[in-house]
């Protein structure tokens, strides 16, 4: 089980999680060799509309189901309903505003998140069924981004938070995450075990610390599934802003109920 990389072709790879993928969901994380997803970033729209076009093909998904977000680094919390479908989808600017994770229990609907070394999270509450994406960098990480999301979920949808399954996409790793001194002890104040020093060197572990949060939330750790890798080192699979000094490149990671 766990994560499992897929490769239509030799310019369509993308990664899932086995846990969130069955009759009932469907999660996926877009490759490099996808390209660009993102149509905030410079690159040709019609381009990245293909692109998104391709990949939801891939899973028999509509573009015009796609729901995506202005991600700002912050904790803003979105429930997505019917009438959101195909916000972004096509047009940057009718992304929902201000937004970094979505939630939904409504059939059909795409929820999408854009990652260059951020911590893709995806949550999938079976019983209810509802699910969650959520762009975790080290700003909505610090903010409590998951923790927010899950508890939005229990209050929306009465989602129980041993109930879920979660899958941590590709994701920059602690030994690539350096960072100032006092934005570790930041991190070390709530989380110790999420800093690393080596040296006069600070390192997060972004991973680490979403997972504990969750876990104190009541999340079952052994239902908390890591992908393998990072994306700062593995620069043929994945974008990384940090390794390549910015990028226009993003990665898309989706979830979506079926729509029986």
């Amino acid at each position: 089980m766990g994560w499992v990389k897929f490769e239509r072709s030799a310019l369509s790879s993308f990664y899932q999680c086995q846990e969130l993928n069955n009759s009932a969901i469907i999660q996926a994380v877009s490759m490099r060799s996808f390209g660009n997803q993102a149509l905030h970033t410079g690159d040709d729209s019609t381009a990245v509309i293909l692109r998104r076009k391709q990949f939801l093909d891939c899973f028999d998904l509509n573009l015009n189901q796609l729901v995506t977000a202005v991600q700002t680094h912050g904790n803003g919390i979105r429930v997505v309903e019917a009438n959101n479908s195909g916000s972004g989808a096509t047009d940057f600017a009718t992304a929902l505003p201000d937004t970094d994770a979505l939630l939904t229990c409504t059939p059909g609907l795409v929820l999408a998140i854009f990652t260059a070394d951020c911590l893709p999270i995806f949550i999938y509450d079976h019983q209810t069924p509802a699910i969650a994406a959520i762009h975790a960098g080290w700003r909505g990480t610090i903010n409590e981004i998951v923790r927010l999301a899950l508890e939005k979920m229990t209050s929306a949808f009465g989602t129980v938070p041993g109930n879920c399954r979660v899958a941590f996409g590709p994701a920059i790793g602690v030994e690539c995450f350096q960072v100032a001194a006092d934005l570790a002890e930041s991190f070390a104040a709530i989380q110790p075990s999420s800093v690393q020093q080596i040296a006069n060197n600070y390192y997060v572990d972004l991973v680490d610390y979403n997972r504990n949060l969750l876990v104190k939330a009541g999340v079952d750790l052994n239902q908390i599934i890591l992908a393998p890798g990072c994306t700062s080192c593995q620069g043929t699979e994945f974008f990384s802003y940090r390794a390549e000094g910015g990028t226009y490149g993003r990665m898309m990671g989706i979830i979506s109920l079926k729509d029986k």
